[in-house]
């Protein structure tokens, strides 16, 4: 389970933008740049519940990258991870924050190639027994969804939500619980409303 955690927060870092060479859709009317850096939109420690620690924390960079989000402008980046402090949860339910600026004529891609990227990943020979849910949820930000993955096997479950705003784009995966989905959902929003 630690070792599928760990490759699913390494497969998450770089998973945006992993499917096809889409064209630049139009720009979204009303889209503008974001006016703060991306280390300033991660969640702080007063803005996640007390039973989750902020564990790390960095920019991204270009070799954090595949090449469809080079190709479609990523301009800067930064991610978190958060763990719950819970002894009955030995392997801990991990919260990871992963933000993204894009282009204004590209950053409504994001999301649908995101979203593809991970369901190609549930496909694979090796994760024959995962499974993929579109969720629905009341929108985040500009544009929003959600996945849970369940790993069949033990039954397991994961869960996706990314959402833009303006020029950013953000996902918030999760390890656990319906309950943890609900407070990922809860700090997607709070993620959103720190975007100006």
């Amino acid at each position: 389970m630690i070792m599928l955690m760990t490759c699913l927060i390494i497969l998450s870092v770089g998973i945006a933008g992993c499917t096809s060479q889409t064209p630049a859709a139009p720009v979204v009317p009303g889209t503008s740049q974001s006016t703060i850096e991306p280390s300033a939109m991660i969640l702080q420690t007063s803005e996640i519940p007390a039973n989750f620690i902020l564990v790390e924390k960095d920019a991204r960079n270009i070799s954090d990258l595949n090449g469809w989000a080079l190709d479609h402008g990523w301009k800067k980046g930064y991610y978190a991870v958060y763990q719950k402090n819970d002894p009955n949860t030995p392997n801990g339910t991990l919260i990871e924050q992963v933000i993204s600026v894009y282009p204004a004529q590209n950053i409504t891609l994001v999301i649908p190639d995101t979203m593809q990227g991970w369901k190609n990943w549930t496909v694979g020979e090796n994760n024959v027994n995962l499974t993929v849910e579109d969720l629905s949820l009341p929108t985040i930000g500009d544009s929003s969804a959600a996945l849970k993955v369940t790993d069949n096997s033990d039954s397991t479950q994961m869960y996706v939500i990314a959402f833009i705003k303006k020029d950013v784009y953000q996902h918030f995966w999760t390890n656990g619980t319906a309950t943890d989905f609900e407070t990922t959902r809860q700090l997607a929003g709070i993620a959103a409303a720190k975007i100006k």
